[in-house]
C-alpha cells in the first residue's frame, strides 16, 4: 500500500514506546506540517497498525513489556509488506552488542536516550530521504524490468517475424528465379530494382548491371522505349495490367519478339510503389507459326495438285483407250501405228506422274482396275 496516496505528500511516521511521556516527547520533536505522526504505546497493536497501513519510517523502543523492540523488528522484517520500512531503535541501552544486534535484525539506525531533538530530526529526515530514494529506485527498477520483459517479448516476436520473413523470402526467391519467364521489378520512376535468373539468360546482362539502370537498354532504340513508356503510363492511369507483343533487344544487339505483361504494385492508399514486367521470348512461337503457315500453303498446293491430277486421269484414260482401239485396226508396219505407240508411251508416262503426285498429295479418288480398256474389250469377245 502506498502511504503517500493516503496522506498526500506527508511522510507517515510511527512511534512505538510503552511510556506515554516518551511518545509525547518524540511527537513534539517531530511535529512538522510535512509529517503525520502516529504514536502507539503497545508493540502488538503497533504490528497490526503497521501491517494495515505501512508508514514511511518507524521509531521503535527496545525495552517494552509483552514484546521487545527486537521481536517487533524481526516480525516486521519477516513480513514482505513491511520488511523494507526503515526502523530506528531508540533506547537507553548504549552497549555495543545491543547496537550490533539491532543492526543485524535490519534496523537502519540507533538513537540512545537521552537524545537531542535536533539529532532525532536530522536522522529521521536522512532516513526518510533514503527510503524515498529507495522506493523511487525500486519503482524505476520494476519499470525497467517490466520494460525489459516487454522488449524481450517484442524482440522474440521480432525474431520470429524475421525468421518467417526470411523463410518467405527464400521461398519467393526460389520461385522468382525458377520462373521460365523473365521478371523485371522497377521502382515507380522506372529504375530497375531486381531481375530473376531468366531475365539474365534472356537479355544477356548480369543482374547487378541491370539493377539501378533504366530498362531502355532492353528496347530497340530510345523512340521505341518512349512508346513503351507511353503505353505503361496510360495503363497506370486506368489502374489495370496490360499484355502486348513487343520487340526486345539483347546485350549483343540482336532483336527478338517478346510478349510483355505489366502489373502495378500498389499500397493501401492505391499509390503505385512498383512495376512488375514479365517478358516471354516469342521467337520459337513465331517460328512455329511461320512453319505452320508454310505447311498450310504447301498443303493447299498439294490439294490443288491432287485435284488437277485427278481431273487429268480421266482424259488420259480416254486417250489411252482410243489409241489402243486405233492400233487394232492398223498394221504394225504402218507409220501411224508407230506414232500411236509413241503417243501411248507418253500417256503412260503422264499417268505415272499424276499417280505419284496424287500419292504425295494423299488425294483420294475412285479406284480403277489396273488394266487397259482394250483388254476389257478383248476379254468380252
Amino acid at each position: 500500500m502506498d502511504t503517500n496516496r493516503q496522506t498526500g505528500n506527508k511522510s507517515n511516521i510511527v512511534l512505538v514506546d510503552d511510556i506515554p511521556a516518551n511518545l509525547k516527547l518524540l511527537a513534539g520533536i517531530l511535529s512538522d506540517p510535512d509529517y503525520m505522526i502516529r504514536p502507539i504505546p503497545d508493540p502488538v497493536m503497533a504490528l497490526n497498525v503497521i501491517n494495515a497501513q505501512p508508514p514511511d519510517i518507524i521509531l521503535l523502543d527496545i525495552m517494552m513489556p509483552k514484546m521487545s523492540g527486537y521481536d517487533v523488528c524481526q516480525a516486521l522484517k519477516s513480513n514482505p509488506v513491511t520488511r523494507d520500512i526503515p526502523v530506528i531503535f531508540i533506547t537507553a541501552r548504549d552497549y555495543l552488542k545491543d547496537k550490533v544486534k539491532g543492526f543485524s535484525l535490519g534496523a537502519v539506525d540507533y538513537i540512545t536516550k537521552p537524545f537531542e531533538a535536533q539529532e532525532v530530526i536530522l536522522r529521521v529526515q536522512t532516513h526518510l530521504k533514503m527510503y524515498s530514494l529507495q522506493k523511487s529506485l525500486q519503482k524505476k527498477t520494476e519499470e525497467m524490468q517490466a520494460l525489459n520483459r516487454k522488449l524481450e517479448h517484442e524482440n522474440q516476436e521480432r525474431r520470429r517475424i524475421e525468421a518467417a520473413l526470411r523463410e518467405s523470402y527464400l521461398w519467393l526467391s526460389s520461385v522468382f528465379n525458377a520462373l521460365e519467364e523473365a521478371v523485371i521489378i522497377q521502382r515507380p520512376d522506372g529504375i530497375i530494382m531486381d531481375v530473376n535468373q531468366a531475365a539474365e539468360n534472356m537479355f544477356g546482362y548480369h543482374k547487378d548491371y541491370l539493377k539501378e539502370n533504366s530498362p531502355d537498354i532492353l528496347h530497340v532504340d530510345n523512340e521505341h522505349y518512349l512508346e513503351f513508356e507511353k503505353r505503361i503510363h496510360e495503363s497506370s492511369e486506368h489502374g489495370k495490367s496490360i499484355c502486348f507483343e513487343y520487340n526486345s533487344r539483347r546485350r549483343d544487339g540482336t532483336l527478338f519478339p517478346s510478349e510483355i505483361c505489366v502489373a502495378f504494385l500498389k499500397n493501401q492508399d492505391e499509390k503505385c510503389i512498383g512495376i512488375v514486367s514479365v517478358f516471354r521470348d516469342m521467337t520459337q512461337k513465331k517460328e512455329a507459326e511461320e512453319r505452320l503457315r508454310e505447311s498450310e500453303k504447301l498443303q493447299t498446293v498439294l490439294e490443288i495438285t491432287g485435284a488437277v491430277c485427278h481431273e487429268l486421269n480421266q482424259p488420259l484414260m480416254s486417250i489411252s483407250g482410243y489409241s489402243e482401239l486405233a492400233l487394232m485396226d492398223l498394221s504394225e508396219l504402218s507409220p501411224v501405228y508407230i506414232k500411236l505407240k509413241k503417243i501411248l508411251k507418253q500417256v503412260d508416262r503422264m499417268s505415272e506422274i499424276t499417280r505419284k503426285l496424287m500419292h504425295i498429295s494423299r488425294y483420294r479418288t475412285k479406284d480403277y482396275p489396273d488394266c487397259k480398256i482394250v483388254d476389257i474389250i478383248k476379254a468380252s469377245d
